[in-house]
């Protein structure tokens, strides 16, 4: 039988109150009483167990969200990871020079290597990338995300344009 928490709850409370009235009982009244004593004793062991019975199950209803959530988490970062692999294969192969992407406010040189180890290699490339598709490349070269990570598609988009007075409003707004 499976009772919810505040059945338990209940449960518990009840037994911790008749063990404490038996018990007061076998105090006021202690010629006639003495066998009301383990009456108290074994009430209060079964507030205790089921005490100690709500407490497991409460550890194990965390465990499993804990478990889910890490489940969760590793199935989208693999959804995300296959959608750039795809996407990786149907960009043509171009022996175009790689654009600086060092030009984008929060992308330094080790990120640009880890962009371009992922086949992003131009602005029009990146501008094209979501911030959940960058995080996903982020985190699977187990790299942190760069500041203002959001923000990078779009001065990419600006970047792409050559339109660098553009760029560096927006750069400067953010």
């Amino acid at each position: 039988m499976k009772l919810n928490q505040n059945a338990k709850e209940m449960l518990a409370a009840m037994a911790l109150v008749g063990a404490v009235i038996v018990a007061l009982n076998a105090v006021i009244a202690p010629a006639n009483a003495r066998d009301m004593f383990s009456w108290s004793l074994g009430l209060l062991a079964v507030a205790i167990l089921v005490w100690i019975w709500m407490r497991r199950d409460a550890t194990a209803a965390r465990t499993d969200d804990a478990a889910k959530a890490a489940q969760d988490a590793a199935d989208e970062a693999e959804a995300l990871a296959k959608r750039r692999e795809v996407r990786r294969d149907v960009q043509p192969v171009a022996s175009v020079a790689p654009d600086d992407l060092t030009k984008i406010k929060g992308i330094a040189v080790g990120y640009q290597r880890v962009l371009n180890d992922a086949g992003i290699r131009t602005y029009e490339a990146l501008a094209a990338t979501s911030a959940d598709e960058l995080r996903a490349i982020f985190s699977a070269a187990s790299r942190a995300a760069p500041v203002g990570l959001e923000t990078i598609p779009q001065q990419a988009e600006f970047a792409a344009k050559e339109d660098w007075d553009g760029l560096r409003e927006y750069q400067d707004s953010i």
